[in-house]
């Protein structure tokens, strides 16, 4: 595992704008639209159209952070 992050808590809710670190492919910034529970309790969430698992939403070490604007 990449990060020591608690898998089976649920970190995002539905409509929450997150920075998405992939294990391969380029970070990008997307909107949760739906949060997933598999049968072992394993929390994933579904961002544009990818299945992202909690793991993915922190950077890897040494990893470029995405900045995200913040509007109130």
């Amino acid at each position: 595992m990449r990060h020591d992050i608690d898998y089976k808590k649920v970190h995002c809710k539905v409509g929450d704008r997150v920075p998405v670190y992939p294990f391969s492919g380029e970070p990008f910034i997307g909107v949760v639209k739906k949060v997933k529970m598999n049968h072992f309790g394993r929390v994933s969430y579904v961002i544009g159209d990818r299945d992202v698992f909690a793991e993915e939403l922190l950077p890897a070490k040494g990893q470029t952070k995405l900045k995200m604007r913040v509007c109130i």
